[in-house]
């Protein structure tokens, strides 16, 4: 018999959390022993749906009742720190949250920190499978088959939100080189209706397109132009060839000029999970046994984070270049009020939702 983990979601009954809750009821190697979530009437339907006994109002009462092997915490910006570190200290092995990982570095810091210190596992948002077979395009490229990289692009920006949505582009083009982000050179556009900071916050903070330059180890340069429709994710080149990160299947090209022609390793032939969310929850559960850094991870969504905040900071002191890491780790960047607080509480259509999530949705 394989070993049953047992899971619990919180904020399950949410817009993005009951994608989780669907993966964990579908997944043989899993056991929901708790659906926590405030929204009563919808937590019950979502409960009664897969078969949940057990629900909470809070993450407390579940953590005074017993311990889940992995927890998946899918709530608003704002209560992610306290969730994930609670977790951590509890002694949940694998822990997720969603993006952005948290308002301000401090924050990201503290929960990548106290992860690591109690031997949890932090992971965090789905950038690595938005595209099929991302990390190993990653590895094909790591591996030098389009030769040393002389420059990388995001091609369609930053739109909206260069945090809230950008943290997605920017983890990609991390995995994507393999190579940290070392300095920071920003523009910012104003920030589209809807986007507002909370009451006594600086207004400079408000998440909102952003485009620049990034200067990447190695002395590899990514351009991030003004925000445009463009498909593909990331791009780079090498010395003997392109690759485009471009759902659904990344484009791979191998040679130069009339010499150059498409090329479909093995991985690219590779199914696509049914279910986006079941590799993603089994990227917790393998965290969850083998210890260490969860795909994915925490630390990869702050290092968005702290790209995205010096993309503003630069921006604001006249597109000067920044040098990361960023000293001052109270710096932050206040994301969409749906995505800081949750639709019960901002409200459903103010990201146009024409209101809260259905069971069978």
């Amino acid at each position: 018999m394989s070993k049953k983990y047992r899971v619990a979601v919180v904020g399950g009954a949410g817009t993005w959390g009951r994608n989780y809750l669907r993966a964990y009821a579908a997944h043989p190697d899993c056991q929901i022993v708790a659906l926590v979530d405030r929204a009563k009437d919808r937590r019950q339907e979502f409960a009664d749906h897969y078969g949940i006994t057990t629900v909470f109002d809070d993450l407390e009462d579940l953590l005074a009742r017993e311990v889940p092997d992995v927890v998946s915490v899918i709530l608003p910006v704002a209560a992610n720190p306290a969730a994930v570190m609670a977790c951590a200290r509890a002694g949940v092995k694998a822990v997720s949250c969603e993006k952005p990982i948290a308002v301000s570095l401090a924050e990201a810091d503290a929960m990548v920190d106290t992860c690591r210190q109690h031997g949890t596992a932090l992971a965090c948002g789905t950038a690595h499978w938005e595209v099929h077979a991302l990390l190993d395009t990653a590895a094909w490229v790591q591996a030098g088959n389009i030769g040393a990289l002389k420059a990388a692009s995001i091609p369609g920006g930053l739109p909206n939100e260069v945090s809230g949505g950008g943290c997605v582009q920017l983890t990609m083009l991390r995995a994507l080189t393999g190579r940290e982000v070392e300095w920071v050179e920003g523009w910012e556009l104003p920030p589209a209706p809807g986007w507002k900071v909370p009451p006594g916050g600086d207004e400079r903070d408000v998440d909102c397109p952003a485009y620049g330059r990034l200067g990447l180890a190695g002395g590899l340069v990514c351009h991030i132009p003004q925000p445009r429709e463009v498909r593909c994710r990331v791009w780079v080149e090498g010395e003997a060839g392109q690759v485009w990160l471009s759902p659904p299947c990344p484009v791979l090209i191998q040679g130069l000029g009339p010499d150059s022609a498409p090329v479909y390793p093995e991985f690219l032939h590779a199914p696509e999970p049914g279910d986006l969310f079941l590799p993603v929850i089994e990227r917790l559960l393998r965290a969850h046994d083998r210890g260490g850094e969860a795909q994915c991870s925490g630390h990869d969504y702050r290092q968005a984070l702290e790209i995205a905040i010096a993309l503003k900071r630069s921006a604001r002191e006249g597109n000067r270049r920044i040098h990361l890491p960023l000293e001052d780790r109270s710096q932050l960047i206040y994301p969409h009020p749906y995505r800081l607080r949750g639709g019960d509480v901002a409200g459903w259509a103010s990201i146009g939702y024409t209101g809260p999530p259905k069971v069978e949705g």
